[in-house]
């Protein structure tokens, strides 16, 4: 391992970061060596909230003790921390979202809080703080809908748990993460402070919640990892927050209704957001770490706030550095962005100047994808700069992706020219190298013009990537042109134009088998997409 490449990750982490990185170690150490039992009795009593109706979760419990999570199905054969599929896997089966999939009844529901409740001592992630984080949630949400059919003792003895979880929650944010993780502890500690009426819960997630939705939320209303699949899991719970707060008695704390008032204007912001870069109408772009099934739907989303009395309208995309281009006859997103927050870069891929394309409500091209989380070839590649549609320079990837969520250098991104027709910007992804890139792209009403230049000091090898969607028929090959079912691609600069079969992911697990144009030149490429269909 290179200690360079250490030293251009390590170098951008916050000091609180690298503190507790340390700090949670050492205490890790001096539990297991001075470890006492867990106190379990109930010392505080929860007060299920009447919240407005949440969205239902897709059914991954199909009876018989059988679970589908993340397209893997397992039987479930007592071990919650099951590693057989990969830590998400298990991860997702803790979260315990399954509670409230709408064929789950208070027995069955319970039946699993019990099981999970019996077995936690033998559970190496029971406490970890992610899982505690939305399985808190998932179980406050089941108790209001099921406290009627819910025993007292059997109330009392998820409140027992439950306690314990949060107490330990409060001691164990992930401030060595920041980023979502941290957010989804404030925004649960939230849920934890009203059920328990705890002033302690209260404090700390309010100062959490506050603090980082004013750094994470940027100007245009994204989120700032730049994940849109993530934006849409932090707009849910943000709008959950927003459910929680409006049906608890006002008079809980002090400044209840201002924080309120400050999360409705932040679910506002991020709706906007996400109704600028959806494309037609109800589908998220995949780029960096996002698949589909995972997040709610946009529409879902916009159901949940209305109910809500949410009011937002349609934003601009700005800061983020996505811009999103709707023709009669396509759709494109174009992404200028930064990879994302430089502190943490767990979900950002070195796709720097990459884009998306539909043509008449089909997509033509597409990206890689995200099919896992576990480290290993699959997860190197689609982290890549070679499995977007971006040009790649002597094969390096524009952003030194590495491991399963690390970047070492990373590209700098400048837009250097906006009108409604047009985009341009230059990265320094290759600067190691001698070559900086510049990416223009021209937005008419009938095609498609993107234009790449290289500059450097030195020859090297520069390859434009173009991935088809999977149902795209390939019709035609020559030697600057290539035709296809929905539009055709014209290359002007090309020394070499060949197509390669590849596999794409749009969920998480399911790899589709489909082509990727690979198109090399020297100092400029000329593409243009035309002949829509």
């Amino acid at each position: 391992m290179s200690l360079l490449r250490y030293f251009h990750t390590l170098k951008y982490l916050k000091a609180e970061q690298l503190f507790f990185q340390v700090y949670y170690k050492i205490s890790g150490r001096m539990r297991r060596l001075f470890s006492r039992t867990k106190n379990t009795v109930c010392v505080k009593r929860g007060c299920p909230v009447r919240m407005q109706e949440f969205p239902v979760k897709q059914t991954s419990y199909r009876g018989d003790r059988v679970f589908c999570f993340l397209n893997l199905q397992h039987r479930f054969d007592g071990a919650w921390d099951c590693s057989l599929h990969g830590s998400l896997w298990r991860y997702n089966l803790n979260y315990m979202d399954f509670l409230l999939q709408e064929d789950m009844d208070a027995v069955t529901g319970y039946g699993w809080i019990a099981d999970f409740i019996e077995s936690s001592p033998a559970n190496s992630i029971a406490n970890d703080s992610y899982p505690i984080s939305l399985r808190g949630i998932n179980w406050i949400k089941f108790i209001s809908l099921h406290h009627d059919e819910l025993s007292a003792e059997q109330q009392e003895r998820i409140d027992s748990s439950l306690y314990v979880q949060y107490d330990w929650l409060a001691h164990h944010t992930e401030r060595h993460l920041l980023a979502n993780h941290y957010l989804e502890n404030g925004f649960s500690l939230l849920f934890a402070a009203v059920y328990f009426k705890d002033a302690s819960f209260w404090k700390r997630a309010r100062r959490i919640v506050v603090r980082q939705l004013e750094e994470q939320i940027l100007t245009d209303g994204g989120h700032y990892e730049l994940s849109p699949m993530y934006h849409c899991v932090i707009l849910e719970r943000l709008l959950d927050c927003c459910n929680l707060l409006a049906a608890a008695d006002d008079k809980l704390f002090e400044g209840q209704r201002e924080l309120e008032d400050f999360l409705r204007e932040k679910a506002t912001e991020m709706l906007a957001w996400m109704d600028a870069v959806v494309v037609n109408g109800d589908m998220l772009p995949l780029l960096n770490d996002a698949a589909n099934g995972v997040a709610l739907k946009p529409s879902v989303l916009r159901d949940y706030a209305k109910r809500l009395l949410v009011q937002w309208k349609k934003g601009m995309l700005g800061e983020s550095g996505y811009r999103h281009v709707v023709k009669p006859s396509y759709e494109m997103v174009v992404d200028m962005a930064p990879l994302g927050v430089s502190y943490n870069l767990g979900h950002g891929h070195a796709d720097t100047s990459t884009f998306l394309l539909w043509v008449n409500g089909r997509a033509l091209l597409a990206d890689t994808g995200t099919s896992t989380y576990n480290e290993g070839e699959r997860r190197c590649y689609e982290r890549s700069t070679r499995a977007h549609n971006a040009v790649v320079i002597d094969g390096a990837d524009s952003s030194k992706v590495w491991g399963a969520f690390r970047c070492a250098q990373r590209a700098h991104v400048k837009i250097v020219d906006e009108t409604p027709m047009s985009y341009a910007l230059v990265h320094d992804g290759y600067k190691d190298k001698g070559v900086m890139c510049r990416r223009n792209f021209v937005c008419e009403e009938d095609r498609v013009e993107i234009v790449d230049t290289v500059s450097a000091n030195r020859q090297c090898e520069a390859v434009a990537y173009f991935y088809l969607a999977p149902d795209v028929h390939v019709q035609e090959i020559t030697s600057d042109c290539v035709a296809t079912d929905r539009a055709v691609m014209h290359f002007k600069g090309a020394r070499r134009v060949q197509i390669v079969q590849v596999e794409v992911a749009e969920e998480y697990n399911m790899l589709l088998p489909t082509h990727c144009v690979k198109v090399a030149f020297g100092e400029s490429l000329h593409t243009i997409i035309d002949d829509f269909k």
